[in-house]
């Protein structure tokens, strides 16, 4: 297996992505309503919310750390509240995702993760409560696909190759990873949460929000992946941006099985009002009048007030 380079090259900032196994995988143009849906022109999904760095300073988790800030911003964004991963739910993932022997006391075991695998350990068992229904990959060379699935999917998850040039940028005032020819520093899992105008795309990273600009995508933006929660399927916007038909078919194509999805929550039977309340005695007033002989209006009227009543549990 490849190995993730640059892990600890810096004192503060640590890298941690492999490169890509490029496995069969859902694709994101595949299960969408539209070539490139609609989107609007900027979108900030980080504003508002808050991150964590998740021991990203120290080791190569920047993957599960990720998909830990990608819970946050999800859920923040749709429940109004945020999930928030612990630390040992990180440090969970990562071990599942290629690292069985990772020893965050020691070190030990440190060696990153290639998303794809992360992904799939992801959908597996979750971080922490939280699993995904499924994953898909985004073209990265296409600027509006990758702005389609922020505004789609509130969040995206980038594989970057970084090169030293980014170890200023990052600590400049504001950061902004720009492409500049220089020596390799390491392969690096971000998340991708805004777009503005002038071609920026905004991520998080080691708990900092980072404009990149195009010719840095261009040229060190190698990867993007799409993680579909539950919560999503539930979301109107969801809804009109995927087609969760094709979505089901092509998971089924790929892996043999049924989109795993929970079973719609049965709507609850109307319990008819009890007599005896204010509405009750309305209608014990109108019944006579509603069973005597009308035209017109006034047998529109009656016909609506029995209409009113049987709703009601009265007849």
């Amino acid at each position: 297996m490849p190995e993730a380079v640059g892990i600890h090259e810096h004192d503060r900032f640590k890298t941690g992505r492999r490169p890509p196994k490029n496995a069969p995988a859902l694709m994101l143009a595949d299960i969408l309503t539209g070539t490139t849906p609609a989107h609007p022109a900027t979108a900030d999904h980080f504003k508002g919310q808050t991150f964590g760095l998740y021991g990203n300073d120290k080791y190569g988790d920047c993957g599960p750390v990720s998909v830990a800030n990608l819970v946050r911003l999800v859920s923040g964004g749709l429940l109004g509240a945020e999930v928030q991963p612990s630390q040992a739910d990180v440090f969970d993932l990562y071990k599942r995702s290629g690292n069985p022997t990772f020893n965050p006391a020691t070190g030990a075991g440190d060696e990153g993760v290639d998303m794809q695998t992360m992904c799939e350990a992801l959908l597996t068992g979750g971080i922490g409560a939280i699993k995904p229904i499924a994953f898909a990959k985004v073209n990265a060379t296409d600027a509006a696909e990758l702005e389609s699935a922020v505004s789609i999917f509130g969040g995206c998850l980038w594989g970057v190759n970084l090169e030293t040039a980014q170890q200023t940028q990052t600590e400049a005032s504001p950061p902004k990873w720009d492409h500049k020819k220089s020596s390799e520093w390491g392969g690096h899992a971000v998340l991708n949460g805004a777009y503005e105008s002038g071609s920026l795309e905004d991520v998080e990273s080691w708990a900092i929000r980072v404009q990149t600009t195009a010719a840095f995508r261009a040229s060190q933006l190698e990867e993007a992946w799409v993680v579909i929660f539950q919560w999503h399927l539930d979301h109107p916007a969801f809804q009109a941006g995927v087609d969760v038909q094709a979505l089901a078919a092509a998971y089924q194509s790929l892996t043999g099985k049924t989109l795993p999805t929970p079973a719609p929550t049965p709507s609850p039977t109307p319990t008819p009002t009890p007599a005896g309340d204010g509405d009750a005695e309305l209608w014990a007033a109108l019944k006579p009048w509603t069973e005597e002989r009308h035209v017109g209006d006034n047998h529109r009227a009656a016909m609506a007030a029995k209409a009113w009543a049987s709703a009601r549990g009265f007849i």
